[in-house]
């Protein structure tokens, strides 16, 4: 049992050692092939180009320590000759997803060009026999049969860009690695992993000590090569070190042990799904963005997500070691919870969830006779503190008064931390072959800053004259908007994007409701352009 506990102990200390060494040279090296990361004012609002040599930190010292702790332990090779074929395809695996993330931290990939990548990558490795071939749930065994690639390669998947996703904050992604490896370790080693303990251990090592550089404020950044290489390693071990010879795979624990970068990356793509946004849409709604508008910023935003992961991760532990997976999914609750209950991140997301749930159910049981009068409403406040409702409801008396169908307004502006979506439509739509439909992106200085879009039913004679009528409030409108979207810029400061959420702020808007005269139409007056 002591040299069990020796092994990765060891692998740990080695990684530590040789991150701290190499990490300043892969600095220079990063920024000798302009391997850098550079703020574009948008969504990367560092002040000044940072390295990007995580990925070759992080994965010359996993694989210099787990060589070293070979030649230091030859008794170890025995357990690495069974699974000689793995071993090869995850580390070739490793050095590939390095490479990947280094082609788009140098050139910048498409979503889709970097999602084929991976997947073709963790193809490989599941062609090696890494895959899940049976799971317990509650002490139930589950043979996954003919889904046990297809269940592997969407495991590995979420693992890849849930890690990836939620390296948005110096120190961040670094934190949570190690804290995940380190806890693979100790269950890895409990349950007689020998291997994958000490390639976890040396994993932990070797982010402890990119850490060191990696801590706001940041020298040196991840980047997709470390924080995918971070991914697709931790996806690998937890289908690993659960198997005992007796046990398959608890899915709880894995799912524990991921819950906090999993639950962000599942509330981006419901926010951006239920929003009508791509899923590789940028935007500031991630949980370190949210944490931030309510002043929990720098080291202690890392503090704040190192404790909720390490109380994900110790019930994880907890649970293996008790086997009891209760004991897991209460840790998750609490964490999860605590974050919703206290709205710090994800109360939007369910409140959107929620509401389009109702709107559905809603529709099921409304009156024919009232359908075609009754409308639905659904408005959420995504990110921010500005006062986009005022907006919102011109847009809405102009549908209600000209008798359109629907409106729908997405604002999403990650430079200014603001997120605004409402959605009105009558609960009887047009035929699609009665539909007309206008779709809309708002763009300014360059910047794609929300979406509009209107459909009515077409009417002989009228059609025409309420799409002129349109025309001339979306013209008087883009304008006031760019003018308060100017204002804003103005305003802002790191320390206003930062302040907590609770700070009393607000727009100043000229936009003017209904007039009594039934002909008029409801148009926001004009500002003059800030000087």
């Amino acid at each position: 049992m002591l040299n069990t506990l020796t092994f990765p102990l060891v692998a740990l200390a080695v990684g530590l050692g040789i991150s701290l060494l190499t990490t300043p040279f892969a600095r220079w090296v990063a920024i000798r092939f302009g391997l850098v990361d550079y703020p574009d004012n948008h969504r990367k609002l560092h002040k000044e180009p940072i390295a990007l040599c995580g990925g070759l930190s992080v994965l010359f010292s996993m694989l210099i320590s787990v060589i070293l702790a070979l030649v230091v332990f030859p008794e170890l090779t025995n357990h690495l000759y069974k699974d000689s074929y793995q071993a090869i395809s995850l580390g070739i695996g490793s050095i590939a997803i390095v490479g990947l993330g280094l082609l788009d931290d140098r050139f910048g990939l498409r979503g889709r060009q970097k999602l084929a990548g991976q997947i073709l990558i963790c193809l490989s490795i599941i062609a090696f026999g890494f895959s899940i071939t049976s799971v317990q749930i509650f002490g139930y065994s589950i043979e996954l049969g003919l889904i046990a690639w297809p269940a592997t390669l969407v495991w590995l998947l979420l693992c890849i860009n849930s890690i990836n996703l939620i390296d948005g904050a110096d120190g961040l992604c670094s934190s949570v690695g190690w804290i995940a490896f380190a806890a693979v370790s100790a269950i890895s080693a409990y349950t007689g992993n020998t291997v994958e303990a000490i390639i976890a251990g040396a994993m932990a090592g070797a982010l402890l000590g990119f850490l060191f550089f990696n801590l706001p404020p940041a020298k040196v950044f991840l980047g997709d090569s470390g924080s995918m290489l971070v991914g697709l390693i931790l996806g690998v071990l937890t289908m690993r070190s659960w198997f005992t010879n007796t046990s398959s795979m608890s899915l709880t624990t894995p799912l524990v042990l991921m819950s906090i970068p999993l639950f962000d990356s599942s509330m981006a793509i419901l926010r951006r799904k239920l929003t009508g946004r791509s899923v590789f849409t940028v935007d500031r709604g991630h949980l370190h963005h949210n944490l931030m508008r309510h002043g929990i910023r720098n080291r202690a935003l890392v503090g704040v997500i190192t404790l909720l992961s390490m109380i994900t991760a110790g019930g994880a532990v907890a649970g293996v070691l008790l086997r009891s997976d209760l004991i897991s999914l209460a840790t998750t609750i609490f964490a999860i919870g605590t974050l919703v209950v206290s709205r710090l991140f994800g109360f939007a997301e369910l409140e959107l969830l929620g509401k389009k749930i109702w709107t559905f159910l809603s529709s099921l049981i409304i009156h024919q006779g009232t359908a075609d009068q009754s409308a639905m409403q659904q408005v959420v406040k995504l990110q921010g503190n500005r006062n986009w409702e005022t907006v919102w409801h011109t847009l809405v008396e102009f549908c209600e008064k000209h008798n359109l169908a629907r409106v729908s307004l997405d604002l999403n502006m990650p430079w200014l931390h603001e997120g605004f979506h409402a959605d009105w439509h009558r609960s009887k739509m047009p035929e699609y072959s009665e539909r007309w439909s206008v779709k809309l992106p708002l763009i300014h200085s360059g910047k794609v800053y929300g979406r509009l879009e209107f459909i009515g039913r077409h009417r002989d004679g009228e059609t025409l004259v309420v799409m002129a009528q349109l025309t001339e409030l979306l013209e008087t409108m883009q304008v006031d908007i760019e003018n308060m979207v100017d204002d804003f810029a103005l305003e802002k400061t790191p320390k206003r994007v930062e302040e907590p959420s609770g700070t009393p702020s607000g727009i100043e808007s000229n936009f003017q409701l209904p007039q009594s005269n039934p002909n008029s139409i409801p148009v926001p007056s004009t500002r003059s352009a800030p000087a």
